[in-house]
């Protein structure tokens, strides 16, 4: 299952926003997670991380991993490929 996962960064600690987004990809993910790209993202949110995880319970597993107090906001999004619809 793919995910998207959104983050927001508190604006007192933007300047740490590329090492935190650099920190994600040292974190190990659990066992059945793969981390595929993370990436940072001018506008609403500051970074994003997509990642598969075999059902919800894991995907938080990990978000719980890569959570630092530095961000404010995580937002995971189960994402559908278009040809499974």
């Amino acid at each position: 299952m793919l995910f998207l996962a959104l983050l927001k960064v508190s604006a007192s600690r933007a300047g740490d926003l590329p090492s935190f987004l650099k920190r994600i990809k040292s974190v190990t993910p659990p066992s059945n997670v793969k981390v595929h790209q993370v990436y940072f993202l001018f506008g609403q949110y500051d970074g994003a991380v997509i990642f598969d995880a075999p059902d919800l319970p894991s995907a938080k597993d990990f978000i719980v991993r890569i959570s630092i107090p530095a961000v404010y906001k995580i937002e995971a999004l189960p994402a559908i490929p278009v040809e499974e619809l």
